[in-house]
């Protein structure tokens, strides 16, 4: 019998695959369906930041904009982008480029854990010019949606259930505390008017993120 700790490195292994993969060809259907892609996702948002405020995509009128879509509770991809994410702030500003006009997005996937708090300590270890996005599930769906996020905790049907509900219990949540979310990985890029201008899979490099924040 494999041993729990095996399974989980398989899982853990399958996701990151998955994300690869799946990022890839939404990138890929970007570059073939440009106006209909632009089109289809809409900046729109109400969320809570990892400070604790309410914020809609009117905080951040006139200003270009990446979101990634992950939790605080990931081994690999999650920290992976954010890290990518910082490197990018810090290259730009290291080559004299102001990154004043443009704000970096971590959007949970996991709202059940990711209290502000908890985004606040996760984003803290990359850099302070992250933003974490959080709140109720029932305020997250619409986002996930928008920008086609496929959100899936790796859990039993039981857990599952129980994570698509409003409330959480004490008990419940003890038992679910090391649940894995399987969810697509990929940077949406928008300029300062708000329309998507790239997607670039995870994997991607710190210089071709440079090259399209560039461009804007």
């Amino acid at each position: 019998m494999l041993s729990k700790n095996l399974i989980n490195q398989f899982l853990f292994a399958l996701i990151i695959i998955l994300a690869i993969v799946c990022g890839w060809a939404v990138s890929e259907m970007f570059k073939g369906n440009d106006s209909e892609l632009k089109n289809e996702i809409k900046l729109s948002f109400s969320a809570t930041n990892h400070l604790g405020k309410k914020v809609t995509e009117q905080n951040y009128q006139d200003l270009s904009k990446v979101f990634f879509f992950g939790f605080t509770h990931c081994p690999d991809i999650c920290p992976i982008s954010a890290n990518l994410m910082s490197n990018v702030i810090d290259e730009l500003n290291r080559n004299n480029i102001s990154t004043d006009n443009i704000r970096f997005f971590f959007v949970t996937v996991d709202p059940a854990r990711d209290t502000p708090k908890q985004l606040q300590s996760f984003l803290e270890s990359f850099s302070d010019k992250l933003i974490g996005l959080t709140g109720t599930h029932q305020e997250l769906m619409p986002i996930w949606k928008d920008f086609f996020v496929h959100v899936e905790p790796a859990i039993d049907s039981e857990h599952q259930n129980h994570l698509n509900t409003a409330e959480h219990d004490s008990m419940n949540k003890i038992e679910t505390d090391n649940y894995m979310v399987q969810h697509t990985a990929f940077y949406y890029i928008f300029d300062k008017n708000d329309n998507l201008t790239s997607i670039l899979p995870f994997g991607s490099s710190i210089e071709q993120m440079k090259e399209v924040l560039q461009s804007l």
